[in-house]
């Protein structure tokens, strides 16, 4: 990939999206991030306090953000839009989660819409936004972070499984609007991830058919640049030994 690309990353303080973050900025790309918590941002990427590691100037930035409000997401991506000259090449997707077991009689509509508008409605919302841009530009690069339960639902997993299969038809739907503009839209579906929070559940031997973070985050990284140009509304599987 060119350096300078201009990314936004949602998610990017995440167990998945700090990996995506430092990927693109190791490659000279220009990383924007709407977060909940400036300070969780500056504790996720500051190294220059750790032993052992050299300090790294890396263009990472952020401003707060809720991701769930519309009228936030547009004002976040117009910004950055005005700080980069109406520049945005690249949208990664990995804000989300998973709700615990519950069947379809006994859901509660609150929680239904708690867990679909976190994996669903804050992608659209960096979707919708970004596509000006891009169309402006004739360029631009959305992936997103799809799920297992989106392509195969899973009993008890009603809202997680029906927000990832909205999400895959939303990127496919995008690649078909906006071909001729030169944008692509993607997504990624990784069997379970080898992060902090799942760690915590996992078993040693679980845990070693996970895929790597950093394994995820080399996909995405390849599949925003040129040398895939002609992948076209694809899900990309990436499960590891799972």
């Amino acid at each position: 990939m060119k350096e300078n690309k201009i990314v936004i990353i949602t998610g990017g303080t995440g167990g998945l999206g700090r990996h995506v973050a430092s990927k693109f900025a190791a490659a000279g790309c220009k990383v924007y991030l709407p977060v909940t918590s400036l300070k969780k941002f500056t504790q996720t990427f500051d190294n220059s306090q750790e032993e052992n590691s050299e300090f790294s100037l890396r263009k990472i930035f952020a401003f707060e953000c809720d991701a769930l409000n519309e009228t936030a997401v547009n004002e976040f991506v117009a910004n950055v839009s005005a700080l980069e000259k109406g520049r945005i090449d690249v949208l990664v997707n990995t804000v989300g989660g998973i709700h615990d077991e519950v069947k379809t009689a006994d859901i509660d509509m609150k929680e239904f819409d708690k867990w679909f508008n976190l994996n669903f409605r804050t992608t659209l919302l960096f979707t919708k936004a970004v596509l000006k841009s891009m169309i402006q530009n004739n360029f631009g690069r959305i992936i997103s972070i799809g799920s297992t339960m989106g392509l195969n639902p899973v009993p008890g997993r009603l809202a997680y499984s029906i927000s990832k299969s909205a999400l895959t038809e939303l990127m496919e739907l995008v690649s078909k609007e906006y071909k001729k503009f030169n944008i692509r839209a993607n997504t990624i579906v990784p069997s379970v991830i080898d992060t902090p929070a799942n760690r915590e559940w996992g078993t040693e031997e679980e845990i070693k058919k996970w895929v790597k973070p950093s394994e995820i985050a080399n996909v995405i990284f390849e599949l925003a640049g040129e040398k895939f140009n002609s992948v076209t509304q694809s899900t990309i599987k990436v499960f590891g030994n799972f």
